[in-house]
């Protein structure tokens, strides 16, 4: 190490001391994200480095404008305070001034850079000789709650960012849902004291369970199971594929925000998921972004994935999404052949039931309560078919079923190839009410 870079390193430790605690101060926050100026001046390099100069405050979120015609692995590599070293790794898409944004790891334990050294490329499909970075900048970013919400006079949905900002949290804020407790039995309905009797538990009723990092409303993908460059889980006692799922995996690791954008009405999320079968150390080289829309009685849900394992493709029935809402609601519906609506009220664990699939002639199913009670209902506009059933039926206890161990689950089911460099886009929409209420909101 050369004096200069002696003298540097010092400088960045005593800035990062000073500043550090200082940076939580709101008034130190940035809460705009520019790329256009960067105070940086990036020097590249033969070997896909490019050297940092310059020292900036201490940082959370960095941003880069980047041109490349092929898909690309970063590295950055940066000090914390005390001077260690981290190298963080990431992911670019091909594109003409694309932006890329994402918090560093650990942020959300309060984590901070002081100091960044250098950005390091290598190809991974695709031709990148071509490649540029136009712009890289580094901010200090206020961290949002674990649980952000939205909500209008309808609905209120909540995502939670230790599960990759899957879909945790869904209230009915106008048909007066209650959670009861009826001689022993728990009951969500609409008005349920009033039907039933009981002891009221709640009237602010999640519908949505969130038990654990395999429940929520989420993304989740099969991919590789006997590629050779892939090291396969075991869940439930099978070998398991890659399966990149937004929550997280089987062992509550979590998975990593990359990125977050709010609004009165929107919530944006891109995360890297965990691999499901796998320990923590096993974060996927892969990218899911959300978007959820309140829309009236609706929420609306676009999601995106794009995978950078080059894995070998895999053709496999993917679930779009995975839907697990509170057990008490455990009578599935959907419309049949001739438009009727189809009732089955005992189902049970889908492993052991053989993995019914069920055909909607107008895209939607739900689980509601009792025979025609309050209901959530889910609606995909390219899917018909729909895997349901219940596991441990009958068996919540408490006043918050949403986050016991029973559930009532749906997956509107396709089969596709799962590939490598092959964004995939699809969108779905989630209701609440009566049948009747459900099927005239989706049509």
């Amino acid at each position: 190490m050369t004096m200069k870079s002696i003298i540097s390193f010092i400088l960045a430790v005593l800035i990062g001391v000073i500043m550090y605690p200082f940076s939580f101060l709101k008034p130190f926050c940035d809460t705009d994200f520019p790329l256009e100026d960067s105070p940086f001046e990036l020097t590249g390099t033969q070997d896909g480095v490019f050297e940092i100069s310059g020292i900036k405050k201490p940082f959370n979120y960095y941003g880069l404008k980047y041109s490349c015609p092929g898909y690309m692995k970063g590295v950055f590599t940066y000090r914390i305070v005390r001077g260690k070293e981290i190298s963080e790794e990431f992911f670019l898409e091909p594109g003409e001034g694309v932006t890329f944004y994402g918090f560093i790891d650990g942020c959300f334990e309060n984590k901070k850079g002081i100091y960044p050294l250098n950005l390091c490329f290598t190809p991974l499909s695709g031709n990148c000789d071509n490649f540029e970075i136009t712009s890289f900048s580094l901010f200090n970013r206020k961290i949002p709650d674990k649980e952000i919400f939205i909500q209008n006079e309808k609905l209120k949905a909540g995502v939670n960012l230790d599960w990759g900002g899957a879909l945790s949290y869904l209230e009915d804020l106008d048909s007066e849902v209650e959670t009861i407790n009826a001689d022993g039995k728990i009951i969500i309905d609409s008005k349920a004291s009033e039907k039933y009797g009981g002891e009221l538990l709640s009237s602010n009723v999640n519908l949505i369970n969130c038990h654990d990092t395999g429940r929520l409303v989420q993304q989740s993908y099969y991919g590789a199971l006997d590629d050779e460059n892939y090291e396969n889980g075991t869940f439930m006692g099978n070998r398991w594929s890659y399966n990149p799922v937004q929550g997280g995996n089987q062992f509550n690791g979590k998975s990593k925000i990359v990125d977050i954008k709010l609004t009165d009405d929107e919530i944006y999320i891109k995360a890297r998921p965990m691999d499901w079968a796998l320990d923590d150390s096993h974060i996927t080289p892969s990218y899911m972004e959300a978007v959820y829309t309140l829309d009236g009685a609706k929420l609306n849900i676009k999601c995106r994935f794009v995978d950078f394992s080059g894995y070998s493709p895999r053709i496999s029935t993917q679930e779009l999404p995975a839907f697990y809402c509170a057990e008490p609601l455990n009578n599935f519906v959907y419309p049949g052949e001739n438009g009727e609506i189809v009732s089955e009220p005992d189902l049970i664990f889908w492993p052991d039931a053989g993995y019914p699939n069920f055909k909607s002639s107008e895209n939607w199913s739900a689980f509601i309560s009792g025979e025609n009670g309050f209901g959530i209902g889910l609606y995909t506009s390219h899917y018909d078919t729909f895997l349901a059933g219940v596991y441990d039926r009958g068996n919540c206890s408490g006043a918050d079923p949403a986050s016991e161990e029973p559930t009532s689950y749906i997956a509107s089911v396709q089969p596709f190839e799962f590939m490598s460099f092959n964004p995939f886009e699809y969108e779905y929409s989630i209701t609440t009410g009566s049948v009747d209420e459900i099927r005239e909101i989706f049509s």
